[in-house]
C-alpha cells in the first residue's frame, strides 16, 4: 500500500490489545474503559490489521474485516 501523505511503500502489520481496540472522539480518562465513551467505534477484539510509513510515521488502520 501506498503511503497518501508521502507516495512510498508502507509496511503492513498489526495494532494489538488485550482488551480491544477502540476509537474515541476525546480521550478517556480509563483507556481499558474507551469504550464505554459517547461516539466510541469498536474496531476489533484484540487485532486490526494496519499499515505504518516509516517516512513520515504514520499508521493506517484497516477495521473492515472486523
Amino acid at each position: 500500500m501506498k503511503c497518501p501523505y508521502c507516495n512510498k511503500e508502507m509496511e503492513s502489520g498489526f495494532i494489538q490489545c488485550r482488551d480491544g481496540v477502540t476509537w474515541t472522539p476525546k480521550k478517556q480518562l480509563v483507556a481499558a474503559l474507551s469504550f464505554l465513551g459517547k461516539g466510541s467505534l469498536h474496531l476489533a477484539s484484540n487485532t486490526v490489521c494496519a499499515y505504518k510509513c516509516s517516512e513520515c510515521k504514520k499508521v493506517i488502520i484497516d477495521y473492515s474485516e472486523n
